[in-house]
């Protein structure tokens, strides 16, 4: 028997910190970042289970929601943004005049120019796929994980086949959805990209 999942994912809203490599340098929402979650997530009531970052930046808007909507929230450290290492934190203009070469061939060519002790992207996206792949198993049929573009953009590139070096080809804004349909019969997964970058995920 066919059965089906569907997963929306939220892009957490505009991060105090800007400008910056913000991967896992814990930066809280702003003001204005908090308040878009909330006017976007309260009017939608169809989960049945909430996943988080344990970045703040994501779990403050994570933490409200399944308070406000008595829905179960679950903490994944496997979906925490992309780690820039020494980078993490820094000013873009910064970096590139200390480091033109590397930063440029970074953003050509991310999958064989990590920034200096920042994570591969195969370690990037195999702690992704981890968490992904347990989820699936899980028997809630709506989820919504609250996470970063970085992340968003490495389940979308996997998905499609997208090369790293264009996954910023897809645009993803501060707090909206993509939604992703799992269909599956007990032992295997066949995925589709629903939505992206949406302000309704339905």
């Amino acid at each position: 028997m066919l059965n089906s999942k569907t997963i929306d994912l939220f892009r957490h809203g505009t991060p105090a910190l800007s400008g910056v490599y913000l991967g896992q340098t814990d930066s809280p929402l702003s003001h204005e970042g908090a308040q878009e979650c909330r006017d976007r997530l309260e009017e939608h009531r169809s989960w049945e289970l909430i996943i988080s970052s344990p970045l703040q930046r994501c779990l403050h808007t994570a933490s409200w929601l399944a308070k406000k909507q008595g829905i179960e929230l679950l903490i994944a450290e496997g979906l925490q943004e992309y780690d820039f290492g020494d980078w993490d934190g820094q000013v873009f203009e910064e970096v590139y005049q200390q480091m033109p070469e590397h930063a440029d061939r970074f953003w050509r060519d991310p999958e064989h120019n990590p920034p200096p002790k920042g994570e591969t992207l195969h370690q990037f996206k195999q702690r992704i796929t981890t968490e992904l792949e347990a989820l699936l198993l899980r028997p809630e049929q709506k989820i919504l994980i609250v996470t970063h573009g970085g992340v968003i953009r490495g389940i979308i590139a996997e998905m499609l086949g997208v090369s790293p070096e264009h996954w910023g080809r897809i645009r993803l804004d501060y707090a909206k959805f993509t939604q992703l349909k799992y269909d599956y019969d007990g032992t295997q997964f066949w995925p589709q990209l629903i939505s992206c970058n949406s302000a309704n995920p339905y």
